[in-house]
Formats: structure tokens, sequence, C-alpha cells
């Protein structure tokens, strides 16, 4: 894989002429640019990359009051991960109803769409990531295939914590493409690529969160490995103990004590997580309309919506419907 420096600052307030421009270092997009003063808003934007992965820098000015407005039908197999370095903005799917302050990162998932103003002046990040790498180094952390879609939550993190560690890591690469003998765009591109995006997976809340906060895949035995990946390949299906029993070749009570010993709970309670953590992206990624709380739980693998309720309120503090309502 090829890596290169940053590319110098591109300046325009030509919103066509911005939107072909980065359309064609990120994904395409629509873009509108409102502003009541004679000057028009001006966009400050440069690229490079570490392999496949795209590094965007952009600064937006508005000159007083105005926005900028974009708006992606379906990021077509790209994940975006932004980083709010100045500004107010908010980001949604379809509307941007979401706050995005300065020190948060944001995921946007591939194959969705995605919807953001710029409310003021405003300077972020941008990492373009391929669904493809960002699906290796998740099969590669938990050591099975991926057979749902990766979906991250499609909320703004607070940079604290392990989110604040993957925030310093973009900031250190984003530095060090400044160099002319950059470490990152020679040799050591592969392994930067690796941790950040292991750190991605790591940092991020997504459907596979539960799976990550086990031990490494490596020290998980094989009958563990095998029930984990039965439960995930097959998890919107009616699925029992005898099951599980038959995917990892072992008895109940080996298979217990796996699961208690590497998850921390028994298997038929990791089903019911898995299906539970699935039910409430869905929910945050659908508007209310669109769909109601019971059909998610029945596509989610539920058969009693009443005990779906208890079961989602138990483990995330609020009803189903709640969040459905704030999405």
């Amino acid at each position: 894989m090829s890596g290169g420096h940053w590319t110098p600052y591109f300046v325009s307030s030509d919103t066509q002429e911005t939107r072909q421009i980065v359309g064609q270092n990120i994904i395409s997009h629509t873009l509108e640019h409102r502003s009541r003063q004679k000057r028009p808003v001006t966009v400050r934007y440069r690229t490079a990359s570490i392999g496949t992965l795209g590094f965007n820098e952009m600064a937006y000015s508005m000159f007083g009051e105005g926005e900028a407005a974009v708006h992606v039908p379906n990021m077509s197999n790209i994940y975006l991960c932004e980083v709010n370095l100045g500004g107010r903005m908010a980001v949604g799917q379809t509307r941007a109803t979401t706050p995005f302050r300065p020190g948060e990162i944001y995921m946007i998932n591939a194959n969705a769409p995605h919807t953001k103003i710029w409310q003021t002046d405003g300077h972020q990040m941008m990492i373009r990531i391929d669904r493809t790498d960002m699906e290796s180094a998740l099969e590669r952390r938990i050591g099975m295939p991926v057979r749902d879609p990766l979906m991250f939550d499609p909320s703004p993190q607070a940079a604290a914590g392990a989110v604040g560690t993957l925030a310093k890591m973009i900031e250190l690469l984003g530095t060090d493409l400044e160099r002319e003998e950059s470490f990152f765009v020679g040799p050591g591109g592969m392994d930067a690529k690796q941790v950040l995006l292991d750190l991605m997976l790591n940092a991020l809340p997504h459907n596979y969160s539960h799976v990550l906060s086990g031990s490494p895949p490596g020290l998980r035995p094989r009958h563990v490995r095998h029930a984990a990946a039965f439960i995930h390949d097959h998890s919107a299906e009616p699925i029992g103990l005898d099951d599980l029993v038959r995917a990892g070749g072992v008895g109940k009570r080996s298979l217990h004590a796996g699961f208690r010993k590497y998850y921390g709970v028994p298997p038929m309670v990791y089903l019911r997580n898995v299906r539970l953590d699935m039910a409430r992206l869905r929910l945050k990624q659908l508007g209310t309309g669109d769909v109601s709380v019971t059909e998610i739980a029945f596509e989610c693998g539920f058969t009693h919506p009443s005990k779906f309720a208890a079961a989602y309120k138990d483990r995330f503090g609020e009803l189903p419907s709640v969040t459905l309502r704030n999405a």
C-alpha cells in the first residue's frame, strides 16, 4: 500500500467546486452554503493518506452568520470517522438533529445516509475507511467471520478514556503526515493503519463491542468461539441452548463454564445481549413512523414484545420506544 503527505490547501467559496473536490476524495454528496453576509462561505481543505485510509482536514469560515449543509444519500461501502476540532455542528442520518461538539468523535456507518449542518465557523478531521478494511480488522480481532453488518452507535462520543486515546492517535498521525520524512508514509504505514482501526473498534460502541470486551480470540477455546460464531450468524432466528451445544461440540456444563469465563455471562444471556444490541442500533437508525418497536423486536429474534421491552430497559436504562422517539 502507498501513502501520501498532505496536499496543499484547496481554498474556495464556490459550492460546486468544493463539492466536486471533496467528493473525489471522500464520497459524492450534495452541498449547500447559506450566508446573510456579502462575503460567501469559504472552505479550506486538504487530504493525505496512509495506505487505503484517507485523511481529510476541512475548515469552514462563515464570516458571521451562516451554515453549510451536507447530505449523502448512501455511504456506499465507506465508513467515515469524524473528529470535531472546533465549531458547532449537528449530524444525523436523514435529519441533522444530534449536536456534534468540539472534541467529540462521530463514526458514520457504511451503506447508510448521512446529513450534517455546520452552524458556525468550524474545523474537523475526517478519516475515510473502506468497509472491507474495517470488517477485516474486526474479523481479526474477534476470530470469526462477520455476518451481520458492523454498525457503530450513531451518536458522537466525547474524547475521554479510550475515545481520548483514539483522538490523540489521529492527531499524531495528522502531525506526522506534515513531515517530509514522515514515518507513517513509509514502512510504518501498515502498522499505523492496524492500530488506528483497532482503536476505533475498541473505543467507539458498535454491535460487536460485547465480543471485543472478552479475552483475545486466540485465548478462547474452540467450543466457545464456535458457539459465539453460531450466535452471530443466526441471532435473528429461533435458537435454543441445544443448538449452541451442538455448535460448540461440548456438553452444556462446559459451554456454560466457557461463556461465563470468557464473556462473563451464560450462552443464552450472551445471545439475548447480541439481539438487544442489534435492536438498539436499529432503533437509533430509524425515525418514529418508519417502523414500530414490535417490528424491530421480531426482526432481532424476540418473540414477546413485553419481555423485550423489559430486557431492553434493564440493559440500556430506557424503554425502546424512548430510543426510537429520540432517533
